[in-house]
């Protein structure tokens, strides 16, 4: 193995790494959307799916409308 090898290996795995860690420290701080959270619209109401919507979001905003 050639210093040019250890240099593309090393490379790589800190790559990878950087990838990893990125995606822990999004997971947990909640930046990654979850099925749980809504991504078309912040406001249910406003949205075209929210009759059929399943979400707990949903549920609670059409539960507060009666």
């Amino acid at each position: 193995m050639n210093r040019r090898d250890v240099i593309r290996q090393t490379g790589r795995v800190v790559i990878l790494s950087g990838i990893g860690l990125l995606s822990i420290f999004l997971a947990t701080n909640q930046k990654v959307v979850t099925p749980e959270n809504c991504s078309v619209s912040p406001l249910c109401r406003n949205c075209g799916k929210f009759r059929k919507c399943e979400l707990p979001q949903a549920n609670k905003e059409r539960s507060h409308g009666k």
